[in-house]
């Protein structure tokens, strides 16, 4: 740090939700907190910004959603010698290795941040015994910002860590799958459908492709091949009770069942190509995302205004 800067925070620590949010070295939640919480507080130019990360694949997701926006992302060995008015740290590690908690990566954070530095880290117990944590105890010591972020997914029920808060939850709920991840989205659809009064809609779980696709011609042989296949649905969809049509389609994606480059990315393409020829609006939901419940009530406002 060089200097100090009166308007804000000199430096911040962000705390995501608790829960096992890392995968491959990639932290979808520190990304989700990052561009919804902490660079809308940061007031300097983007390209006085910089975002350093531990891991490539970290660096590279936020890359693929900042690729116009000026800011530079990078990892630690990457900004050696340069200095931005902002520095944000994201620590990516659900729990700090000897790697994300390497004291050259959190100097290299500190010395290159001129007015303001931000943490983004796991909101999970960390070793007490630990260079972040004693960088985060410093940061509170001093009276600086500590806070929790307020941004949640359905699927944070399924860490260990809400088991007992999952049970609660579904035990209010009808139970359709043997998969928690489709009994949370099908409470979640069902809350919304009730809260925001939509007393003519209704979900049904597992709905066969084929049932939809009355007129096949509009589709290709790979596409066709796999819409007629049985075993081919929809996780969920949302339809009129009255005439019986498709108002959304909704589906729950696991992370490494459905990342790039599987068999499954390849099938959701089709089905979204799929979708798209039938004008039936459809909404996927990654297990490791977040927001779901404000992003289903702004996608039914949508449909049905």
């Amino acid at each position: 740090m060089t200097q100090d800067t009166p308007e804000n925070d000199v430096m911040s620590v962000a705390k995501t939700a608790k829960g096992n949010h890392e995968r491959e070295h990639m932290n979808q939640r520190q990304i989700d907190v990052l561009m919804q919480e902490v660079l809308p507080a940061i007031h300097c130019a983007p390209s006085e910004i910089g975002i350093i990360a531990p891991y490539n694949n970290q660096v590279n997701a936020i890359r693929s959603v900042l690729s116009e926006s000026g800011i530079d992302v990078a990892t630690v060995h990457k900004f050696q010698g340069r200095e931005k008015d902002a520095i944000i740290l994201t620590t990516v590690d659900n729990e700090v290795t000897d790697f994300s908690d390497d004291p050259y990566l959190l100097n290299v954070a500190v010395s290159r941040a001129k007015q303001e530095l931000c943490l983004v880290v796991s909101g999970n117990e960390q070793p007490a015994a630990s260079n972040l944590a004693d960088l985060i105890n410093y940061i509170e010591y001093n009276n600086f910002s500590v806070k929790d972020s307020t941004i949640y997914s359905v699927f944070d029920y399924l860490y260990k860590q809400y088991t007992e808060s999952r049970m609660e939850y579904l035990k209010k709920h009808e139970r359709i799958s043997e998969y928690d991840s489709e009994n949370l989205m099908y409470a979640l659809i069902k809350d919304v459908l009730k809260e925001n009064n939509y007393p003519t809609l209704d979900v049904v779980c597992h709905q066969p492709l084929n049932m939809l696709i009355r007129d096949p011609n509009l589709l290709n042989d790979e596409e066709c091949h796999y819409a007629m296949n049985s075993a081919t649905h929809l996780d969920f969809l949302i339809y009129n009770k009255l005439s019986k049509k498709p108002v959304l389609a909704i589906e729950v994606d696991g992370f490494h069942y459905h990342k790039n480059g599987t068999r499954q990315a390849e099938r959701d393409q089709i089905k979204n190509r799929i979708l798209d020829l039938y004008h039936i609006p459809l909404l996927r939901f990654a297990t490791n995302g977040s927001g779901e419940k404000a992003k289903l009530v702004t996608k039914l406002q949508e449909i049905m205004s």
